[in-house]
């Protein structure tokens, strides 16, 4: 029989609601077979014929094989979720539906993607990450294609341009897939495949709002197509906007003074590190003790702060080690830490157009634009140890006294600290503006045989505005003010100007004295000192300022970028007929080539390049490459249909590409499914994969970094790591001028974030990953509509590209053998005598991040799924679905020869995940019920307490369990018009203590309704 496109395309998506139609609403595996009570034709008598015979018949497009076949012959694990199962949950935000898949559980989310949490251009992302192993090595597709990154150097794409309603399904293919669909599927891919040849209409809306009326959640959705020329042709629309609001940490009162997080036990330190006692224990009302929104100030040379810039006594509280207090004067953290939910808006158009040419050939093309703002505001600016003129007129009198203040001596009142409330909150305002097109054909050069062939262009826009950022010339221009009488004349005026507005000169206002900033280090200001300069005083001892300072400190720094993508591909695939065959169907091939090329550039503000910003000092990105690429797919059915072999079939793939960047590459993959009764079935396949380094791992330019350091050669660090590192920092202390003495009480607080450097690396080459699947599915004929299987996976990735964290940077570099090695030289630490405060001996004070093959990963686990669906003549029908994973290691070692770090178990990467949904059906309701778990998670990584178990008290070690109850009651009418209401985390399960987003949203409780109304004709 010859199939047209249009008819392949119809009866892929008939054979597709066949195996959806045994979906519990959650997922599925895709390549299970089953006996459903769902027909998809009907014998005279009016039975239903057999679901897995009729999908024999009707081949489709698999998501990881090229070639045309059903879902039970292939051996990869893939799991898929309908649209249905994403409606059903409530949800609108695709990454916070898909991380309750447990291969997806390490995401990055709008969590990560908020306030102090995201990295630069990181606010308002949502993206994908198989297995924990990296959002760089999951491949995110549409339609098997792929789709231009939103992160610019990367290929990592923001879920948020994803319209929903346009989903059919999901599919979660885990396992190496680089034979198939090139780099970056090292651990898999996640393919959208999007309704086609839509006709009708489909119009939603939806609410929802948490139970402390906040989290406010909008969308709407439109889809309208039509058929014409006969049928020969189909044009459709679909339009989607989604709003999800901010939600700022203080807002809520459990993340208020009341909100207990885990500080040093002084106790336990004053004993010596009794092993009796807890390390780490709960407190609450915690405050920074050396700064304040009006500064602190130390008068005593003790470097702690004595006063409150407004003149009144700083309360200190109860030390909490490091730079905290229970109590106290200082800054609250709980005002400090700024958002963990960012706003976002999304807006996306698509356009999809088919025809069919001939009976044989078929044109298609798809448009999308789509548009994500995003905003998020977390910390304020912040300062330590200024030195502030002593002529400076806003000086409270009782603190400017040469009998108070030892610091008077060097002309100066010490602020030890301030976070600039007062200046606003910094954030980002981020717009991204991706388009995408899509044009081919599809036509059969045979009756067996088809060509594909298809070009992809994308293009990825980002301006990302930070916000409340401020120019460090002008800020401590603006603080050193004086009174122009006095200074003109020695007799006062009351007039307060900027000293640099008299002087002409800005190196007048140098804080030489501490170092904070130096205005010789900069050829340019971004301002002209003298009368005319525009700068306003600034009143650092108080947070009543003039609006006009403000604006003359802070600004908004845009960035911009712009990733493109072209992507070409053709192919042959299909059988090579009866004639050519085993004992079994025909041997099916797929055989084609594809060019890729990738360009990224990212354009900082011209103030970001100048150093002079509080923000990261930023420098241009551009870097493209280009990659040819052959593959090769075969499917062979080796016995099928005799006695002990009810089927046999073998798959292989093949790749080999040629990068302009790292040369040639090679990869593949081999399956082989097993069944020898129709009830059962064994698959099992190998892969190699590799991933060639992407744009910013390649020419990232030296851009500045910031980080907090936990030093490892802190003296309760100390023995936490491996044998050598005790001695290591020792030697490292000691060549740095550090006494015995000094040694011992090391803590290696610097007070706030590091400067750094981050930078690519020209000389990477490509990681390699070595993935194997066993499992089997378990069908009983004599039990229909249950459907059982499990697969275990192994991963193991080598050479693996990474980019040590500044903290994992230190780690690496005491852990070692000797200090003599690469992750030292990256770090440059203070030498006793060459820092303000003596204190500062030993801290660090620089440090350089470069990515480098020298990282291996490696995970193994077991996915399990049980199903079962059964349809009653008066109580409607019951679908059952458990979808689980047992993770057994999730691995990470730094460089060959470090110790493995071992993370199944800790917190992110729980050792048990089950997912249970129930959805019953009865005439024109539906209930769905889900359950999402995962169990215990240590809260500190396995090397930290098996190397201190006392870190903090039993109870406090593992993490509770996650165990979220989900809910949503549906009503559809006979017009096809549906009216559904819903609640998700229906027992109001909250963080852990010391927590803000784990195990579950600190959203809480929340509520939603929604209306769906669908047509199968436009009526025009």
């Amino acid at each position: 029989m010859k199939f047209t496109p249009i008819a392949l395309s119809k009866r892929s998506m008939l054979a597709s609601a066949a195996v959806l139609a045994l979906v519990a609403p959650m997922t599925v595996q895709a390549q299970d077979a089953a006996e459903d009570e769902t027909c998809i034709d009907e014998d005279a008598d009016g039975d239903c014929d057999d679901v897995a015979g009729a999908v024999e018949q009707n081949a489709i497009v698999v998501s990881g094989t090229r070639i045309r076949t059903n879902e039970y012959d292939f051996a990869n694990p893939v799991v898929a979720i309908d649209d249905t199962a994403i409606q059903n949950s409530g949800v609108t935000n695709l990454t916070d539906f898909l991380t309750e898949a447990p291969a997806l559980t390490g995401s990055y989310t709008s969590n990560d993607g908020s306030g102090a949490n995201a990295g630069i251009g990181g606010v308002g992302l949502n993206l994908l990450d198989l297995r924990n192993l990296g959002t760089q090595r999951t491949l995110l597709l549409i339609d098997g294609r792929r789709h231009v990154a939103s992160v610019p150097g990367s290929s990592s794409v923001d879920t948020n341009t994803i319209p929903i309603d346009l989903i059919e399904r999901v599919d979660i293919v885990t396992g190496g897939a680089s034979a198939i669909y090139g780099a970056d599927a090292v651990t898999g891919v996640v393919n959208f495949v999007t309704k086609r040849d839509f006709e009708g209409y489909t119009v939603r809306a939806q609410s929802g709002i948490s139970e402390e009326g906040d989290g406010y959640t909008g969308f709407i959705s439109a889809t309208v197509g039509t058929n014409f020329a006969g049928g020969r042709g189909n044009i459709a629309a679909n339009f989607e906007y989604g709003h999800d609001d901010n939600l700022l940490l203080s807002d809520r009162r459990e993340f208020g003074p009341s909100f207990r997080s885990f500080y040093d036990n002084l106790d336990d330190q004053a004993a010596g590190d009794d092993p009796n006692v807890p390390d780490l224990i709960l407190a609450s009302d915690v405050n920074y003790l050396d700064s304040s929104p009006i500064g602190a100030i130390d008068v005593d040379g003790d470097f702690l702060p004595d006063f409150l810039g407004d003149g009144r006594p700083y309360i200190p509280g109860t030390f909490l080690g490091s730079f905290f207090e229970s109590g106290g004067s200082g800054t609250p953290v709980s005002t400090y830490s700024g958002e963990i939910l960012p706003k976002i808006d999304r807006y996306i158009g698509n356009l999809l157009f088919s025809y069919e040419l001939t009976d044989s050939i078929r044109f298609f093309a798809e448009g999308k634009y789509a548009r994500v703002d995003s905003e998020s505001f977390g910390q304020p600016t912040f300062d330590f140890f200024i030195g502030v003129p002593t002529d400076n007129p806003f000086i409270p009198d009782n603190i400017n006294d040469p009998a108070v203040n030892v610091f008077d001596g060097l002309g100066i009142v010490l602020v030890t600290g301030r976070d600039n409330l007062d200046l606003g909150r910094r954030g980002e305002t981020n717009r991204r503006e991706t388009y995408r097109g899509v044009a081919g054909i599809e036509a059969d050069v045979t009756d067996t045989i088809r060509f594909d062939a298809s070009y992809v262009y994308g293009q990825s826009d980002a301006t990302v505005r930070q916000t409340n950022t401020r120019f460090n010339d002008r800020f401590y221009a603006a603080l050193d003010a004086v009174d122009e009488g006095e200074f003109l004349t020695g007799t006062p005026n009351g007039n307060i100007v900027c000293r640099s507005n008299l002087t002409g000169d800005a190196t007048s206002s140098n804080q030489n004295v501490t170092g904070a900033f130096f205005f010789d280090d900069f050829d340019q200001l971004s301002f002209t000192p003298g009368a005319n300069s525009g700068c306003v005083p600034f009143n650092i001892f108080s947070n009543a300022q003039d609006p006009a300072s403000l604006a003359f400190i802070n600004t908004t720094a845009v960035d911009t970028s712009t990733v493109k993508q072209h992507v070409a591909t053709a192919a042959f695939s299909g059988d090579f007929g009866d004639g050519f065959a085993l004992w079994g169907d025909p041997i099916g091939f797929a055989l084609g080539g594809e060019y890729r090329k990738e360009i990224s550039e990212s354009i900082p503000d011209p103030v970001n390049t100048t150093g002079l910003t509080f923000g990261n000092a930023l420098f241009p990105e551009t870097g493209s490459f280009d990659v040819y690429e052959g593959f090769v797919e075969v499917r062979v059915p080796i016995v099928q249909d005799r006695p002990g072999f009810y089927d046999l079939t073998a798959n292989g793939a093949a790749r080999v590409s040629e990068y302009s960047t790292v040369g040639t590459t090679f990869t593949y993959q081999g399956g082989l499914v097993y069944a020898p009764v129709p009830d059962f079935r064994i698959r099992g396949t190998y892969a190699q994969a590799v991933r060639a380094p992407n744009i910013g791992e390649l020419f990232a330019p030296s851009n500045q970094t910031f980080a907090f350091i936990d030093d490892p050669c802190a003296f309760d660090n100390i023995d936490n790591g491996s044998a050598t590192r005790e001695a290591n920092c020792t030697a490292l202390l000691t060549n740095l001028g550090l006494t015995p003495a000094q040694i011992a009480g090391f803590t290696g607080d610097a007070g706030t974030s590091l400067p750094g450097l981050s930078t690519g690396n020209v000389d990477l080459s490509e990681e390699t990953a070595k993935t194997i699947t066993v499992g089997a599915i378990f069908q009983p004929s004599f039990i229909p509509g249950l459907v059982m299987s499990v697969d275990y996976y192994d991963v193991e990735i080598e050479d693996a590209i990474s980019t040590p964290t500044a903290n994992t940077l230190l780690e690496l570099c005491v852990d070692a053998d000797t200090l003599d090695n690469e992750f030292c030289d990256n770090i440059d630490r203070t030498p006793v005598g060459a820092g303000f405060d003596p204190n500062d001996a030993g801290v660090v004070r620089d440090f350089t991040l470069r990515p480098q093959n020298v990282a291996a990963f490696s995970t193994k686990g077991v996915d399990f799924s049980v199903r079962y669906r059964q349809a009653t003549d008066n109580l409607g029908t019951f679908n059952f679905s458990v979808i689980g994973n047992h993770l057994i290691e999730l691995k990470t070692q730094g460089t060959p020869g470090a110790d493995i770090v071992e993370s199944a178990g800790v917190r992110g990467s729980p050792e048990w995940q089950v997912n249970f949904d129930f959805n019953w059906t009865l005439d024109n309701f539906n209930l769905n019920y889900g359950i999402n778990y995962w169990d215990e998670t240590l809260r500190f990584a396995r090397a930290d307490i098996e190397a201190d178990p006392d870190i903090v008290a039993p109870e406090y070690l593992k993490i509770d369990a996650k165990f979220v109850h989900d809910m949503q009651l549906r009503w559809t009418t006979d017009d096809d018009m549906s009216f559904y209401v819903g609640v998700n985390n229906i027992f109001d399960q909250e963080p852990d203590v010391g927590l803000t987003f784990y195990p579950v949203s600190a959203l809480g409780r929340f509520f939603y309704a929604g209306v769906r109304i669908s047509g199968d004709q436009l009526g025009f």
